[in-house]
């Protein structure tokens, strides 16, 4: 991709010499108070030069917002990725104990022998 770009960039860049090369006529601006004579690809390609700075001026603060939300929500997916893992931990624990409560015979069921169940066969 960044072959690409700089193709580009050089594929412009020929162009705008080729472009200067053909427009070397002198012209006058006149902008507010200041006036300049200056051959006609030089201020057309510092016009351009210009809105270029202007467009990447205007995008700037939206491009930082942007990159600011992602950072904070990454680290709020990091967060949430650790929390997730701590809680696969703590259910991983909570089935492990409830399997050995649930081979572990309750202490609280006394088995009762024979001799046990006649004395409260008999009345008294």
């Amino acid at each position: 991709m960044i072959t690409l770009l700089l193709i580009l960039a050089l594929i412009i860049a020929v162009i705008a010499v080729i472009f200067a090369l053909q427009n070397t006529a002198a012209v006058s601006v006149s902008f507010f108070v200041w006036q300049f004579n200056q051959s006609l690809a030089l201020v057309l390609l510092l016009a351009a030069f210009v809105g270029v700075i202007i467009g990447l001026l205007t995008i700037l603060p939206g491009s930082i917002r942007t990159r600011w939300q992602l950072a904070a929500r990454n680290k709020k997916i990091a967060s949430l990725e650790k929390e997730i893992e701590d809680l696969k931990e703590k259910l991983a624990s909570a089935e492990q104990r409830l399997q050995t409560l649930q081979t572990i015979p309750p202490a609280n069921q006394i088995e009762t022998s024979p001799a046990a169940n006649t004395s409260m066969d008999q009345p008294e």
